[in-house]
């Protein structure tokens, strides 16, 4: 497969459109909580929306030494985003952590469709592969591919649709970090930018949630046993 040039900000578009989805998941989800208050809701949407925007840009230009103009957006930024929005309206209404649980929940479908758009961009590659639905970037390295945004779509896609049955699940905010987490860490082997690396700064921070995550679970049963 071969991708040239386009005036198209497929990257761009997707982007948006993931967190549309995303936000509008959540909305319909914390109205039949029984939170009907559309100002509120739709401040804390607002909110989320620039968060993922915001932060996934500065986790980038930080992690990554690049200057505003070349940083693109990273995900895990992004999530550092929506948890900010989510516990500051969960702690101001009482929600009992709601927006903090369908925003996590709706996470893998906002990366899944979001890495369509990097694929059609040609950001975030693969590795150098020469098999089967391999893909060449005439605008980038020129070069045989492979597909791993194509992949990680998918893969975070089946993530949501299988996590969204246990949506009411008490413990799906820990099940869907931890998995997405672990998933992002082993894909990332598949990257161009792992090469010549040992590990990269994704897998570092990948490594950092699961354990945090795992900490936090561990707490909240000790808490509930006492």
């Amino acid at each position: 497969m071969i991708i040239g040039v386009t005036k198209i900000n497929y990257y761009g578009f997707l982007l948006v459109l993931s967190i549309i989805i995303s936000a509008t998941y959540i909305y319909n989800s914390i109205k039949k909580e029984g939170f009907n208050d559309k100002y509120y809701l739709s401040l804390f949407l607002i909110l989320y929306f620039s968060s993922i925007l915001i932060f996934g840009l500065l986790f980038n230009m930080i992690t990554h030494n690049l200057s505003l103009l070349d940083a693109g957006f990273s995900s895990y930024g992004g999530l550092i985003g929506v948890i900010i929005s989510a516990l500051i309206f969960d702690k101001k209404f009482s929600l009992n952590n709601l927006l903090l649980q369908y925003s996590i929940i709706s996470l893998p479908l906002t990366y899944g469709i979001s890495k369509m758009g990097c694929f059609l961009a040609g950001c975030c590659y693969g590795i150098p592969y020469n098999g089967v639905l391999s893909v060449t970037y005439t605008n980038g390295l020129n070069i045989p591919l492979f597909p791993i945004q194509i992949v990680e779509s998918i893969v975070f896609v089946i993530i949501y649709i299988i996590l969204y049955r246990y949506k009411t699940n008490k413990n799906i905010i820990y099940y869907t970090v931890i998995i997405s987490a672990l998933m992002k860490y082993l894909l990332d082997f598949l990257r161009y930018d792992h090469l010549n690396k040992i590990i990269t700064v994704n897998q570092i921070f990948s490594i950092f949630l699961i354990l945090c995550t795992i900490i936090f679970f561990i707490r909240k049963y000790k808490h509930i046993s006492k």
